[in-house]
């Protein structure tokens, strides 16, 4: 396996304990050391300077072409520039409104990274080893809703059918999950053996201090990581990570924040553009040429939240940490504009033959409460918890 698609495999591994940093107690053999090397040598990047967020996250400067997307051997020519603006004709199609990513809020210095420099998060190997054993163990129970601890409540595409995007905006809440769980609300856009998954988790595993981020979750044929941490998302805002800590949290029954999250692929180029916020930020594109299956189109796509809990650990909370009940989005973690982009390239605010998925009903629900129109369009609500006394 090429280094830039390892994913360390720890074959002498004990999954009984986290220390108090959060990172999986096990023994690397020479191999997996090797490879740990070289994989942090191909994140750490020059630096043209370096900044921090008001919440404490640092982050280098790199020059874009630096940039770990490049580290990807169907990019190395990067000659990549007329591809990565969306086209003027991709772009007057979505039309989503949400609270928006302030980037200038985040900063200390008001404003992240100088121009013709993107901003990765600064990485240290007990750090790096986290964040492959958080991909390992998303990409091993990839393959089955049931297996390993996962569980979901989502809307979900039925028909195999041509998909060019598609998104929907967010309420944005912190749940409460153990050290080896994770949960998320988002996205999911799938054909073969690609898949592109984006919006917010609250996973320990992968950062230490428990925040609700956005994140990106990506898989391929040969590799599959969160974020940049296998090369082939371009980044391409100066600040907006991807990572980026998302404060302040929805407090049920009082206030509610929210983030829309929206994926499309470009009819000009063929590319994968994530956008993020009421200004449609284009934060970064997937190339077309690293994928197999997505390199056409999507022929599946899920809106909803996703948790995870090892065999024996109570489940933790999903959206709210509630049990939904219809008609209270001032409550519940909610989906509005659940939308696609059909075969014909527009932006269909109520999609047809989607159905619900819950995999473990006693614990985890969603609510498709139909399309109501004006701004709101097609709704979901979804959350829960196993423990009735947080359900009251």
């Amino acid at each position: 396996m090429a280094p830039w698609a390892a994913v360390i495999v720890l074959t002498l591994i004990w999954f009984t304990a986290l220390d108090h940093y959060g990172v999986w107690c096990h023994k690397l053999s020479a191999t997996e050391k090797l490879n740990l090397r070289r994989q942090l040598k191909r994140l750490s990047k020059p630096a043209v300077t370096t900044i921090q967020t008001k919440y404490g996250d640092t982050y280098d400067c790199v020059d874009f072409y630096e940039q770990p997307a490049f580290d990807h051997p169907l990019l190395k020519d990067r000659k990549y520039e007329f591809q990565m603006i969306p086209s003027r004709a991709s772009s007057q199609k979505v039309d989503m409104d949400a609270s928006d990513i302030d980037p200038f809020d985040i900063w200390v210095n008001g404003k992240g990274c100088p121009s013709n420099t993107v901003p990765i998060r600064k990485m240290e190997r007990k750090e790096l080893i986290r964040t492959n054993m958080a991909a390992k163990l998303a990409h091993n129970i990839s393959t089955d809703a049931n297996q390993g601890g996962r569980e979901f409540a989502i809307l979900r595409t039925q028909e195999s059918k041509r998909y060019y995007g598609g998104g929907m905006i967010t309420s944005v809440y912190h749940p409460q999950v153990g050290k080896t769980q994770y949960s998320a609300s988002r996205v999911k856009f799938q054909n073969g053996p690609d898949s592109i998954a984006v919006g917010w988790t609250v996973n320990p595993s992968l950062y230490p201090d428990g925040g609700t981020r956005l994140f990106i979750y990506t898989t391929t044929k040969n590799s599959n990581c969160y974020n940049t941490y296998c090369p082939g998302f371009i980044i391409l805002r100066t600040d907006i990570p991807l990572d980026l800590l998302l404060k302040p949290y929805s407090t049920p029954g009082k206030t509610t924040y929210e983030k829309k999250v929206f994926v499309r692929k470009d009819p000009a180029n063929g590319n994968w553009f994530l956008q993020i916020g009421i200004i449609n930020a284009t934060v970064g594109t997937w190339p077309q040429k690293i994928f197999t299956g997505l390199s056409s189109f999507a022929n599946y796509i899920d809106w909803g939240g996703e948790v995870y809990s090892p065999a024996g650990v109570a489940p933790p909370q999903m959206g709210a940490g509630y049990v939904p009940v219809a008609q209270r989005l001032d409550y519940d973690c909610y989906g509005i504009q659940v939308t696609v982009i059909n075969d014909q390239e527009r932006v269909d605010y109520d999609p047809p033959s989607l159905k619900r998925y819950n995999s473990s009903p006693k614990n985890y629900s969603l609510i498709d409460e139909g399309n109501h129109g004006d701004i709101f369009q097609r709704i979901i609500v979804f959350g829960g918890n196993s423990s009735p006394s947080n359900n009251e």
